[in-house]
């Protein structure tokens, strides 16, 4: 039973690092235009929150902890940058 719970850790591991890897591509990909600030926040709070997922997946008592405040306290980080960003843009 033990060696079926690791298999499966090992393989949303593998699913999370690939989830990692697009969304890294997908930052790289995006050159400097305008907007394009938005699209990445959007995606490095993809990668944010599928580390996070991979953290819960292991289901230590301190990691779940740290997942529930990282889920509510990154959205209000990800908006108040993009919220800056966008008054500033604004103002010129």
């Amino acid at each position: 039973m033990e060696m079926d719970w690791e298999l499966i850790q090992a393989i949303l591991f593998v699913i999370a690092g690939l989830f990692i890897l697009a969304a890294s591509a997908g930052l790289w990909r995006f050159g400097p235009r305008k907007n394009v600030v938005y699209a990445r926040i959007h995606i490095a709070g993809i990668i944010d929150h599928a580390c996070i997922f991979t953290m819960l997946v292991l289901w230590q008592p301190y990691t779940a902890l740290v997942a529930v405040a990282y889920f509510i306290l990154t959205p209000v980080a990800f908006h108040s940058i993009a919220n800056a960003l966008h008054d500033k843009e604004v103002k010129k």
